[in-house]
């Protein structure tokens, strides 16, 4: 997998802060100045990570109603029968969503090990990083049991439909064979 744009970026950019603030502490900047821009930074990183938490937990909590309208169908006699993913697109839509987010969750795990990488330790770094992937997880899971769900609800509408299908059609004929005569046996 190519590494991600961003991550590419803030490694691009941490080598060359971590560069201007050995060289301006050789210059005689207290140590807490030199690293100011690493600290600005890593608030503004966090504060982009904030916002995709946010968006990311909104993600789950639709995936999660979905969830609930499956289960509820299933639960009745009329809904068992409706939303029959034939074709598997829901299934494979949410596959797709979930290997999104991992490939991000995996992407702010690597941003965060070159941050640690140059020496630099945040305690609002590692709670930010900590809760994207706790949502990430969370919402990884909500999909999951939604797949389960929906696998699930197809298998029983199917045999329903089949069922009700074979309800319908009129029973096989019985063979007519015709009685022999005894004309025939002459």
């Amino acid at each position: 997998m190519r590494q991600d744009r961003l991550s590419a970026h803030i490694g691009i950019t941490l080598q060359k802060l971590r560069r201007m603030e050995t060289r301006l502490s050789r210059a005689g900047m207290p140590a807490v100045l030199a690293r100011l821009p690493m600290w600005m930074l890593c608030l503004i990183y966090c504060t982009m990570m904030r916002g995709k938490t946010a968006r990311i937990g909104r993600i789950e909590q639709r995936i999660h109603s979905w969830l609930d309208t499956i289960r509820e169908l299933s639960r009745h006699e009329k809904g068992r029968t409706e939303l029959v993913d034939l074709d598997s697109s829901m299934r494979n839509d949410i596959e797709t969503t979930k290997r999104t987010l991992l490939a991000l969750r995996e992407v702010c795990l690597d941003i965060g090990t070159m941050f640690g990488s140059i020496g630099f330790r945040s305690r609002l770094l590692t709670c930010t990083q900590q809760a994207f992937v706790t949502v990430v997880d969370e919402s990884c899971a909500t999909a999951t049991a939604l797949q389960l769900a929906l696998q699930s609800h197809d298998r029983h509408a199917l045999a329903l439909l089949r069922a009700m299908v074979q309800e319908h059609e009129p029973a096989p004929a019985a063979p007519t064979t015709k009685p022999a005569t005894a004309a025939q046996g002459s």
